[in-house]
């Protein structure tokens, strides 16, 4: 795996997580390990873009607010 695709699939790994989190929280139980591993795992990683990392922040809250709207 190449590092540029190695460090997208660790942002997309980071955005489910928090989307994850964001949804749950409202219902239930929140799963923060995953989420603080993959926080670790995309901060650590030499490829790491502080505008990439606030992108997938961005669309964690865009999808939470789509699974919201879903459920009206």
């Amino acid at each position: 795996m190449s590092s540029a695709s190695g460090i997208s699939a660790i942002y997309s790994e980071f955005t489910d997580a928090l989307t994850e989190l964001l949804a749950e929280n409202a219902v239930g139980l929140v799963r923060r390990g995953r989420l603080a591993r993959a926080r670790a795992a995309v901060k650590k990683h030499p490829d790491y873009s502080e505008s990439r990392y606030l992108l997938a922040i961005e669309t964690a809250f865009k999808n939470w607010e789509a699974i919201q709207n879903a459920g009206r």
